[in-house]
């Protein structure tokens, strides 16, 4: 209790008392004429948390048993952040269905420490549409964590990694907010005690038409061309559109893409993720 006193005292506090995170919103993207371009919709994750877990192992194969999700996977997932604080949720499951989150919270006397978290997550338009304008965000890796760009981000942020998402990553990440409850012996929440709101990122005005941007999509696709075309107002410089052909969909990244899926993007000969227009 001496030699170790910040440990012990964090381990009595954390029997009654637990911070939640409450991740923040991304700051919205609109065009010159204020259309919504990207935003943001409510998902479900399906964390744990290894203090009220007991045998991770059993845990992570009934999570696997009842929602389907790859076990190996979530078991990488977990080493990998091994030497966090045990007391932070690790996602296992991204953008859960409401069949997986139903099925954790049938079982939940079954698996101790497993948390049903509603986040905000990226709402792309339909399918490739600007896909190398916007880019994409993604769980922050050990090396983005070391890169300047990123400071502020924890391990299992949400940040950009392409494109106008990358470019204005500070501006857009909002700053998380937390609850502070009051938990009894089995981690059960009782009460409530505070909660610091998260704060929505910056809304950003971009100087894309984005019917320019639409018809110029279309257009190559009527063709069947793949390419690449820029189109700049010359009074000003402004980018009216952004476009590279092939694309890729970011709705694939913002809801935790399958390691098949990024396999298949990686490996095509086409080359979708490689922006033609920069």
């Amino acid at each position: 209790q001496v030699a170790q006193h910040q440990k012990f005292a964090e381990m009595a506090e954390n029997n009654h008392r637990r911070r939640l995170p409450l991740p923040a919103p991304r700051g919205v993207l609109f065009d010159r004429h204020g259309k919504v371009l990207v935003e943001n919709q409510n998902t479900f994750n399906i964390a744990l948390d290894r203090e009220q877990s007991g045998n991770i192992d059993d845990t992570l194969r009934l999570v696997a048993a009842a929602t389907g999700a790859d076990e190996a996977k979530m078991r990488e997932t977990v080493n990998r952040r091994r030497r966090e604080p045990s007391y932070r949720p690790i996602v296992l499951v991204e953008n859960a269905t409401l069949e997986q989150v139903i099925a954790v919270k049938a079982r939940r006397l079954e698996l101790p420490g497993i948390l049903a978290q509603e986040v905000p997550a990226r709402q792309y338009p339909r399918s490739e549409m600007g896909a190398h304008l916007f880019g994409y965000v993604s769980e922050a890796s050990e090396a983005d964590l070391a890169r300047p760009e990123y400071a502020g981000a924890e391990s299992g942020s949400m940040v950009g990694k392409a494109g106008v998402e990358q470019s204005y990553n500070k501006l857009l990440m909002g700053k998380d907010g937390d609850r502070l409850v009051f938990v009894n012996s089995r981690g059960r929440e009782m009460d409530e005690a505070s909660v610091n709101r998260p704060v929505e990122g910056r809304r950003v005005q971009l100087t894309i038409d984005a019917d320019v941007q639409r018809a110029t999509e279309e257009g190559f696709a009527h063709y069947g061309f793949n390419g690449a075309a820029v189109i700049l107002d010359p009074r000003s410089g402004e980018v009216l559109s952004f476009t590279s052909l092939p694309a890729f969909s970011p709705n694939q990244f913002a809801g935790g893409i399958e390691a098949a899926e990024w396999k298949s993007l990686r490996d095509s000969e086409l080359k979708p993720m490689q922006n033609r227009a920069l």
